[in-house]
């Protein structure tokens, strides 16, 4: 493969990753933070929150970015700029006809959802600040998904950067000044920079979108018109098979979350410990394994557009080699991240969170670096060659493992059946979509 083939790939990985580590340096800074502000039960509580805001995004957002994403590349690849821009309209108005209906619904219904759901009433005040943060993530995740279409990853990382930035500055500043009036912040503020981050980031898409289109040029079309009715159908099709995986999916994480909390009770933890259990493990351990996937993780943001491109012109070979080069790297990296939180885990957990269970569970989980790694790749490969329905068998297979572990083992076992179970569904999950890629590998 020539070096202007894979220019693409590498510079925009490169140009993500810096972003995504920076994002991530400064999240893990803001979890300290919010740690020390909330304790380890607040973090619970909050993290609590995470299966209405995933679910959300899953039904409102995530199919239509991935198919504007895709179609755009393919548009632009034909030299069809004012088709690619029919792409992102198309998406973006379906994608916000559906996320208002849907905060209003969440709104108005927050109680429901934190008692009866969530199985925790403290999570109501978080619910109805997140709910406000749906509409504007629909804007900016659809932009998100032009831009990348276009290979300008350098837009994608500014915004993310810009809505990591504002958030954590803005609840700095609400606990600093409520900390200097004698008043302790609720954790409601969390949610408060939340939404701050992601107004600001949609706020700054739209301005560099108004100012980029202005280069559109229109004289090398097919007939426009005849297009249209078509590319909305596929528009449609693929953003709803994707929304119907990803709800499924999130539906049976959400179950996950709401399950581990009980599960621990089961065991014979209070409430309050399981919270703190939860908040350590998923608040905390989970996010530091997951750092060197910034990396990965955005060798797969620019795969999905890459290897569409690649499908549309029937480039098979171009597919393989990309494939494969993506699995050497993406595993390797995993496994030297395995060894170095295998032997550093327990002195980064008390050095970062001041927690020796947060070191321990650290080593415990360094296993799944490899597998953890490679995953979303191999996601991004099976979503660009339209393997919509291959992507969602792989997931459900890995959360219904987890929630068997969950359901059945951790009652008796404790947090350890969870680690385990979340090594083997990892495992099952990424031999599956090894699998279906086995032509291109």
């Amino acid at each position: 493969m020539n070096a202007k083939k894979l220019s693409p790939i590498i510079t925009g990985t490169a140009i993500l990753t810096i972003a995504s580590f920076i994002t991530r340096l400064i999240g893990f800074f803001y979890r300290m933070f919010l740690s020390s502000q909330f304790g380890e039960e607040g973090m619970g509580i909050y993290q609590l929150t995470s299966p209405v805001l995933a679910l959300s995004y899953a039904l409102c957002i995530s199919g239509f970015q991935t198919a504007i994403s895709k179609y755009v590349a393919s548009k632009e690849s034909r030299g069809q700029s004012r088709s690619a821009a029919y792409v992102l309209f198309v998406g973006m108005a379906f994608s916000l006809f559906i996320s208002i209906p849907c905060t209003i619904l969440i709104y108005y219904n927050a109680d429901f959802i934190a008692e009866v759901l969530l199985s925790e009433i403290r999570t109501a005040p978080l619910i109805r600040i997140i709910a406000l943060s749906i509409p504007l993530s629909s804007i900016h995740s659809c932009l998100n998904g032009y831009f990348l279409g276009h290979k300008k990853a350098g837009i994608s990382a500014i915004t993310q950067l810009v809505e990591q930035t504002i958030r954590v500055l803005s609840v700095f500043m609400i606990c600093y000044t409520m900390a200097a009036d004698g008043q302790t912040p609720p954790l409601c503020v969390a949610a408060i920079g939340l939404l701050a981050g992601e107004a600001a980031s949609t706020l700054l898409s739209v301005i560099i979108f108004t100012i980029s289109t202005r280069t559109i040029t229109t004289n090398t079309q097919i007939p426009f018109r005849e297009e249209v009715p078509e590319l909305t159908v596929n528009i449609l099709k693929m953003a709803v098979i994707i929304n119907i995986n990803r709800i499924i999916v999130n539906l049976f994480a959400g179950t996950e979350t709401v399950l581990l909390p009980q599960s621990l009770e089961k065991y014979g933890l209070s409430s309050g410990d399981a919270l703190s259990l939860y908040g350590v493990l998923c608040g905390m351990v989970l996010p530091l394994l997951l750092f060197p996937n910034a990396l990965t993780g955005s060798v797969a943001v620019m795969l999905l557009p890459t290897i569409s491109e690649a499908d549309e012109q029937k480039q098979n070979e171009r597919i393989r080699r990309i494939a494969n080069k993506t699995f050497l790297f993406c595993f390797g990296l995993g496994i030297l991240c395995m060894l170095f939180f295998l032997f550093c885990g327990q002195l980064l957990g008390q050095i970062m969170f001041h927690s020796e269970i947060a070191g321990e569970y650290i080593v415990k989980l360094s296993f799944i670096c490899p597998l953890l790694y490679l995953s979303s790749a191999l996601s991004s490969i099976l979503n660009g060659k339209g393997k919509t329905m291959q992507c969602l068998i792989t997931q459900v297979l890995g959360l219904t493992i987890r929630i068997i572990f969950l359901w059945f083992l951790i009652p008796i076992y404790g947090i350890n059946a969870y680690i385990i179970g979340l090594i083997v569904s990892q495992f099952m999950s990424t031999l599956l979509s090894l699998y279906f890629l086995k032509k291109y590998l």
